[in-house]
């Protein structure tokens, strides 16, 4: 497909883009798209890409008032991002690849993945660029199935309850849920949301909590409906079980969100602890939508639960959250974790982590492929362990957040006195890559 676009790109040029005829790629598998930089206004359009967004040809009234602006195919929330993504595209070469969402004409949300570039013209200010689109909503949403079904079994290991939630299509699939047989028994049927979550409400929080616990679900349901950064929902919370029928005391439980991919999230759930031990340090939680603050009754905030992470690297490396260990299924995602808490916080590039991970190997396609599905990996095993917020990612760079863990390295390299007794010459023994901090750690030791 890219072979095809790119053939077309350095076939043609289009002259006079407004009145160039678009014949030639009429028998192309992909949509191909004009359109002026200046005003978002679209040129030429070839008839695939009017299949792809549902207009035919006798709609000849809807596909002028689309061709007023290419965007007007996005939905309004969406659509900021998308003109930043054509305008970052600029004259870049080789195309511009990104994937995005439209809606067809009769309202069907697609995902696309799409390829950018500008065209070669006689009038350089015009700015013609040429979008080339193809409707991959089936086969996204085919892998995407498949990993949420891989990601709710790790999750299953962890969580006495687990569902799947769809905010915009208001539904939700119980995956696993403990207290009530009746709805672990529905499996992965789809369910009103509404009423998974008062069966939620009915079975896992004390009297006191219920009305806590649903507003941080719908915050966390009008987020993702409003297409808010997933960063930006408060994603754990800490609240009192319901107290069984016998009058034994309620324990502690918490509510952690997974991004789930494609508009959905996981909310679980389990025991923490005795009601008689505090839980986790809480600090005040994110300010929920006006709409589903309480106005009365108990007034009580919602909490971002802030877990503790401990991290050891000194001897074997190992991970802590809330004095649980982390059970990693992937060696090479906890090898990589390592190699972020040696970086100290510095991002770390894909190079840096396949010179360290497959040190024999050179940095190809392959082993870049190898090192995303790691790193993916990694980044899911941190979320189901409600640590997800230690480990940050730009641009395919990744860092550890030194902020966010208590790691007894970056005790021993602070300014902190009295911080010698805690290396006893053994550093990240699981790990060859690691003998030069090993080096630098023990000139520190007797220089102190």
């Amino acid at each position: 497909m890219e072979a095809i676009m790119q053939t077309q790109l350095l076939s043609h040029s289009i002259g006079n883009a407004a009145s160039a005829p678009m014949e030639y790629c009429e028998a192309s598998p992909v949509g191909i798209v004009h359109f002026r930089a200046r005003d978002f206004s679209i040129v030429g359009c070839n008839e695939q890409a009017w299949r792809i967004v549902g207009i035919d040809s006798s709609d000849a009234g809807l596909r002028a008032a689309v061709s007023e602006s290419i965007d007007r195919l996005v939905p309004l929330a969406d659509q900021g991002p998308f003109r930043t993504l054509l305008e970052e595209a600029g004259a870049a070469q080789p195309p511009t690849e990104f994937d995005t969402r439209i809606r067809r004409a009769d309202g069907t949300p697609i995902e696309i993945a799409c390829w950018l570039s500008r065209l070669p013209n006689l009038d350089e200010q015009e700015g013609i660029y040429q979008l080339v689109i193809v409707d991959v909503t089936q086969k996204r949403d085919a892998s995407r199935a498949k990993s949420r079904a891989r990601r709710a079994q790790e999750l299953a290991l962890i969580y006495d309850t687990v569902l799947l939630v769809e905010p915009n299509e208001q539904r939700a699939r119980c995956l696993k849920f403990a207290q009530d047989e009746r709805l672990a028994s529905l499996g992965t049927l789809r369910v009103s949301l509404s009423d998974a979550v008062d069966q939620l409400i009915e079975h896992l929080p004390a009297a006191q909590d219920q009305t806590t616990l649903k507003a941080f679900i719908e915050a966390a349901c009008h987020a993702y409906q409003c297409s808010e950064p997933f960063a930006a929902v408060p994603q754990r919370m800490v609240f009192a079980g319901r107290s069984e029928p016998t009058g034994k005391v309620a324990d502690y439980r918490e509510a952690i969100l997974v991004d789930a991919d494609g508009g959905a999230f996981f909310l679980c759930s389990r025991f923490i602890g005795a009601m008689n031990a505090a839980p986790s340090t809480a600090v005040p939680g994110k300010t929920l939508p006006a709409e589903f603050q309480q106005t009365s009754g108990s007034n009580r905030e919602i909490v971002d639960t802030i877990p503790r992470i401990e991290i050891r690297t000194f001897g074997y490396f190992d991970v802590f959250v809330d004095g649980r260990p982390i059970a990693f299924r992937s060696e090479k995602a906890k090898e990589l974790l390592a190699l972020l808490v040696d970086r100290r916080g510095g991002f770390v590039t894909s190079a840096d982590i396949i010179t360290a991970l497959w040190e024999d190997e050179p940095i190809t396609a392959q082993t870049r492929t190898r090192c995303r599905k790691v790193a993916l990996r990694l980044n899911r095993t941190l979320e189901a362990n409600g640590a997800g917020h230690i480990m940050e990612s730009v641009r395919g760079k990744r860092r550890i957040v030194p902020e966010a863990v208590a790691c007894d390295l970056f005790d021993f390299l602070s300014p902190v006195p009295n911080r010698k007794a805690a290396f006893r010459g053994s550093y990240l023994k699981n790990y060859s890559w690691a003998e030069a901090t090993l080096a630098e750690l023990m000139q520190n030791y007797y220089r102190s």
